[in-house]
């Protein structure tokens, strides 16, 4: 799992001193100022009129035009801000910067492949562009390219050493590799550089888990829940690796707390369609795993959890329809069972 967190690099200018008059030069940075002051504070309108007052002052103000463009993006305001982004890249065809800032404006237009070619413009100019690289490596994630997901989020971290998104979002990389003991390094790498974020010790849990470490695991998601009490995944993840270390009371009890926080929990009723299975308690595993499917009609798990139910309850029509359901939604587990216990 990797968390986006999207990034726009502010340009700030020297104080102007305040004089009775400004030179046209003077007026366009202390407007410009004033824009970055209320673009850090989420004022796009006003951080628009401040930078189009000094573009007025100065019409060739790359930085100004670059940082109007990323408050007409964050206003949703995609056509205006490509238009000035356009006008940079005519005024400085070298401008690194512009192309980064076009590309954000493409991700959020979710037009990834016209992204893809202004990261690789901004490299290009600037091979030492962290976000850049970042945000290539999450491109590449998406279309399943992990070899070289790897290898753009290792150039963002050359880049800038203390990047713990992408020491997270690298170790996830490396997650889908197959290689957990890498993976497992950078997660802690960017515990040790950011250790605020919940989801980064809720991914270490994962790796650990599916590196057989329960023990591990479970702590990593204890932190996780410290961090943010309300951090229902990290609960899931550790309710499923409880059951799966033998806790099943403990288990219970953490799909049970997610349900009080979240009645409508999908994840959490199939947790403990799981807990009843272990039980024995088949009826309840049943009305669980039903809950979990009414709630989302796309969890193949439940569906897997509610054929095994119907089974020990010799409901044999309805566990290979829901075997067949669970298979068709990615869950490789339930082929085993329509093989061995489904008539075609």
């Amino acid at each position: 799992m990797f968390m986006c967190a999207l990034s726009y690099n502010l340009f700030s200018q020297d104080t102007v001193k305040v004089a009775s008059q400004l030179t046209p030069d003077q007026q366009a940075e202390a407007d410009y100022n004033f824009g970055l002051e209320r673009l850090k504070a989420n004022d796009y309108t006003s951080a628009i009129d401040f930078f189009t007052k000094s573009i007025t002052s100065k019409p060739t103000f790359d930085k100004a035009l670059i940082n109007r463009a990323v408050a007409l993006t964050r206003a949703k305001r995609y056509t205006e801000a490509t238009s000035d982004i356009n006008a940079v890249i005519k005024l400085t065809p070298q401008n690194a910067e512009a192309y980064f800032t076009k590309s954000l404006i493409f991700f959020e237009e979710n037009k990834k492949d016209s992204q893809l070619v202004a990261l690789n413009k901004c490299i290009g100019l600037n091979p030492n562009h962290a976000e850049a690289s970042y945000y290539k490596g999450l491109l590449l994630y998406e279309t399943e390219e992990y070899k070289a997901a790897v290898e753009s989020y290792s150039k963002a971290i050359l880049a800038k050493a203390d990047y713990a998104y992408a020491y997270n979002d690298r170790a996830s990389a490396k997650r889908a590799l197959k290689d957990l003991p890498g993976a497992i390094a950078d997660y802690e790498k960017a515990i040790s550089l950011d250790p605020g974020q919940a989801f980064i010790y809720n991914n270490l849990g994962s790796a650990y888990r599916e590196n057989k470490n329960l023990p591990k695991a479970i702590e990593s998601f204890d932190k996780a829940l410290q961090t943010n009490p309300k951090y229902l995944i990290a609960q899931n993840n550790r309710g499923a690796t409880r059951l799966e270390n033998g806790s099943t009371k403990n288990a219970q009890t953490d799909f049970e707390e997610v349900l009080k926080k979240d009645p409508n929990n999908s994840s959490a009723y199939n947790g403990l369609a799981s807990v009843f299975i272990k039980t024995k308690e088949y009826a309840k595993a049943r009305d669980m795993a039903n809950k979990a499917i009414q709630l989302n009609a796309k969890n193949g798990p439940a569906y897997y959890n509610r054929g095994i139910a119907r089974q020990m309850l010799r409901e044999e029509d309805g566990s290979c329809q829901d075997w067949k359901k669970a298979f068709e939604l990615g869950v490789a587990a339930a082929k085993s069972f329509i093989n061995g216990d489904c008539s075609e």
